[in-house]
């Protein structure tokens, strides 16, 4: 499977996609009347084209044919998230979203929010989003249901931070951590460490759940010393509050990446 950004290429694919994947809903869920009222028969191809020029969304391609697309729009609206019936229960639409967490940290986002579904709300409650409203929607006479869901990035990923803290955690509150985690040791005035910090953040993005705590070092900082830390910017990974690797002054993306592979 790959995501890639949207190429009008697929604009055919995606209308039928969208259509087929509403009308294989289990018409338990929603009756057949109110997805035909949420994707008509047939597909509006000239106004799928236009929409998909506006939102240029984030496409899984697997084997050639399209899988699955997102939208992300620029206030953090997922307005569209749907798997093809055929490639449902493959993972499409977790590294769909996947995708879109981690091109949102990368535009600074704070905020994501969605109009979920009834089938859809499940999916987003898994990944931490919340409901905050519940709606009634009149298409074509007929009624339907979704939610206003949002998510919370500051909260999700709060150890996400460019500025390096001098308040640096004791060995002793590293030692009772548990899981992953990554200390960065490092200076505002580095050099090397600015250098450096679009490359890491580029990697972090894509693990938002891994704790990621910058550590003013220099002379007399005791934490710096305990790690042996020598050269800026040190990545230290833990696990279980334990060293099992490190990555001295990276300069590519590939460096951080295989200090993350084992994780």
């Amino acid at each position: 499977m790959e995501i890639k950004s949207y190429s009008s290429e697929w604009a055919l694919e995606i209308a039928d996609l969208f259509h087929q994947s509403v009308h294989a809903i289990d018409p338990a869920i929603y009756t057949p009347e109110q997805k035909e009222a949420w994707a008509p028969t047939p597909p509006d191809y000239a106004a799928w084209s236009k929409r998909l020029d506006d939102k240029r969304p984030f496409v899984a391609i697997i084997d050639g044919s399209v899988a699955g697309f997102i939208e992300l729009d620029s206030d953090g609206h997922i307005d569209c998230a749907y798997t093809h019936p055929s490639f449902q229960g493959m993972g499409v639409a977790s590294a769909l979203y996947k995708h879109l967490v981690a091109e949102a940290r990368i535009r600074n986002m704070v905020r994501l929010y969605v109009e979920a579904s009834l089938i859809a709300k499940p999916f987003f409650e898994h990944r931490g989003f919340s409901v905050i409203k519940e709606n009634t929607l009149q298409r074509n006479a007929v009624t339907l249901v979704n939610f206003i869901m949002e998510y919370d990035m500051k909260a999700s990923y709060p150890d996400f931070n460019p500025e390096y803290r001098e308040d640096a955690p004791s060995m002793a509150d590293i030692e009772a951590w548990t899981g992953y985690a990554i200390l960065e040791f490092g200076a505002p005035w580095c050099g090397h460490c600015q250098a450096a910090e679009s490359i890491v953040k580029e990697v972090l993005v894509e693990h938002p759940a891994l704790p990621h705590i910058k550590i003013y070092d220099g002379k007399g900082k005791i934490l710096g010393r305990k790690f042996r830390v020598k050269l800026w910017p040190t990545l230290i990974l833990l696990k279980d509050g334990q060293e099992v690797a490190r990555l001295v002054r990276p300069t590519e993306t590939v460096e951080v990446r295989d200090l993350l592979a084992g994780i």
